[in-house]
């Protein structure tokens, strides 16, 4: 093969820069308005803003937690999404008395979690909502971050618990201690414990489309036309592909 990679390298690639042209082109081209007005409404994000708004008028706060994922290993994905989501969802749950509680289960995610509520904290004008003990590190293993976040759902009568990261069965203990519990994970057990024991659930890409949704930028509303069109061209492909093969079996060939 030509430059020294297989056809699913090359392929792969194809892929990834079609992907990123078509992000870019619909950031681009398109109205912030326009990239949001579409998204197919979700059950989760309408339990979030109800939480919220409960949140206000009982002068009660939001735990959000950012799951156990490490940063660069497998299970990370979810929470670089949880950390891009943190700003909104932050700078929405300041409009009432209590700033939110966040916890995780790592300490760089912890780490990467600090400027994040801070910026929150300056874009809703309230600097002095920040501060260090609104981080909680839960615990590193799914036992003892389980039992972490679980005390931290039950601190100071949380209005509900967003959990969005890496979960896997210790979301149970969530579940337990949480008076609302919603959210989501790649981990295919941490999603059939959320699904069965919380109140909402997010469930597979809907997770990686939460930054659309909570409005963490235009680049994952962008992301998501891009995906849909990518879509659509491999149906094409396969649809071509299907009817040039039926007219050669046809034609003898």
């Amino acid at each position: 093969m030509p430059f020294g990679g297989s056809l699913d390298t090359l392929l792969a690639l194809a892929a990834l820069l079609f992907l990123g042209g078509g992000m870019g082109l619909a950031y681009l081209l398109k109205s912030t308005e326009s990239l949001y007005k579409r998204l197919r409404p979700l059950s989760t994000f309408r339990r979030v803003d109800a939480g919220l708004a409960l949140a206000m008028e009982e002068g009660r706060r939001l735990h959000y937690t950012l799951g156990r994922g490490r940063l660069l290993r497998p299970g990370s994905g979810t929470s670089w999404v949880g950390l891009s989501v943190m700003t909104p969802l932050v700078r929405s749950a300041l409009r009432g008395d209590a700033p939110p509680l966040v916890s995780a289960g790592d300490p760089g995610v912890t780490a990467l979690a600090h400027p994040s509520l801070r910026s929150a904290c300056a874009q809703a004008r309230s600097p002095e909502a920040y501060s260090p003990d609104g981080l909680l590190l839960a615990g590193m293993d799914p036992a003892s971050y389980g039992a972490g976040a679980a005390l931290a759902a039950q601190q100071g009568r949380q209005a509900m618990t967003l959990a969005l990261g890496h979960l896997g069965w210790e979301v149970a203990l969530l579940a337990d201690a949480a008076p609302r519990l919603v959210g989501g994970t790649e981990h295919p057990v941490g999603q059939a414990v959320l699904l069965a024991t919380g109140d909402d659930a997010l469930l597979g890409e809907e997770v990686f489309a939460a930054g659309a949704y909570t409005r963490a930028h235009p680049l994952h509303a962008a992301s998501l036309w891009a995906q849909d069109a990518f879509r659509l061209l491999l149906i094409v492909i396969l649809l071509v592909a299907g009817a040039l093969a039926l007219l050669a079996r046809l034609a003898g060939l």
